[in-house]
């Protein structure tokens, strides 16, 4: 981030500005989003998913000792449909299903008492490897290369092209390979790139297991709640259909939950007006974006802005996303 834009942020909230307009928008919902807990470099790799303790724990002592109240997404919805009433409500989200989120992040959040939601894609679920695309591009961070050439069972691969024309390439390549295999021509892949063969298998990169969501299942601060089974959405019925629901049968069947899995996070944040009533037609109670905003009483339950919680945006930059001066801000620009 900019200089400049830090020293504003912070001269904004040294001002009282953030303070002051936190009160006018006190009911308004903020809801965040995290994806995973870094447990080496990855926050240097992708800031954007990943979130070093020394960035995360600043924010969640602000959380403890602010005026904000962390609340469930389902007294969320609660407030938001006019039920209940919180003064600065906020929910935290958790996105993916990461293993470090579930292993390492969860833990943090239970010592300060804070209720999450973790949207989990179940692909990987099932798949207890890597996520290829995620970790070819980690590799690919720490090695830029055009050309990969590697032999694998007695055959030749030659992959060209700009990082992620690498990743998509080599993703398409081993689409049918069965785990075991993928697994053994991405060490390949590493040996060439000279990249450490332990990140195939140190879980960094993998979803969280059923049994390891199944332990976190009965703790109430806890909800695991849906992310479609590949982490896309399709715009056709039978699509969205076919996600939502391989994605809900998978979390109920394999943990049991007491709670209804009905709640989604839109794979990305990227949404369609027509999601919307295939969406309200599966049941699903509330929905959120990347949208970035608060949420007011009223607002539309399957178009819920968050805000992402990134290793790269300063504490200041956060208080006064959450104060809404940000939402000021994005429409004065709108009538300019």
């Amino acid at each position: 981030m900019s200089g400049w834009k830090n020293s504003l942020y912070k001269l904004l909230v040294k001002s009282g500005l953030t303070h002051l307009t936190a009160y006018f928008n006190r009911h308004k919902l903020v809801i965040l989003c995290l994806h995973s807990l870094s447990l080496k470099d990855e926050h240097l790799f992708w800031p954007g998913v990943f979130i070093s303790r020394d960035r995360l724990i600043p924010i969640l002592e602000f959380l403890k000792h602010s005026r904000y109240n962390v609340i469930s997404l389902a007294e969320a919805q609660r407030h938001l449909q006019g039920e209940v009433t919180y003064e600065y409500p906020v929910v935290i989200t958790i996105d993916d299903g990461w293993w470090a989120s579930v292993a390492e992040l969860l833990p943090v959040l239970e010592g300060y008492q804070f209720p999450s939601t973790t949207y989990v894609t179940t692909y990987y679920c099932d798949h207890q490897i890597a996520v290829v695309n995620v970790l070819l591009q980690y590799w690919l961070w720490k090695k830029p290369v055009d050309t990969i050439s590697v032999s694998f069972n007695g055959k030749g691969y030659q992959f060209t092209g700009s990082n992620s024309e690498l990743v998509k390439k080599i993703e398409s390549c081993i689409r049918d390979f069965d785990d075991q295999t993928k697994m053994a021509f991405l060490a390949v892949i590493a040996d060439f790139l000279g990249q450490d063969k332990t990140d195939l298998t140190d879980r960094r990169f993998h979803n969280a297991s059923y049994d390891e969501l199944a332990r976190v299942v009965p703790n109430p601060l806890h909800s695991i709640q849906l992310h479609t089974h590949s982490h896309r959405l399709p715009e056709d019925t039978a699509g969205i259909q076919r996600e939502i629901e391989i994605n809900r049968e998978k979390l109920t069947v394999s943990l049991n939950p007491s709670y209804g899995v009905d709640h989604l996070c839109y794979p990305s944040g990227i949404w369609q007006p027509g999601h919307i009533p295939e969406l309200e037609a599966l049941g699903v109670r509330t929905a959120t974006t990347l949208d970035e905003g608060l949420n007011h009483r009223g607002e539309h339950l399957l178009k819920l802005k968050r805000n992402l919680v990134m290793d790269n945006r300063s504490l200041d930059q956060l208080k006064v996303t959450m104060s809404g001066i940000m939402d000021m801000a994005r429409r004065l620009k709108q009538k300019l």
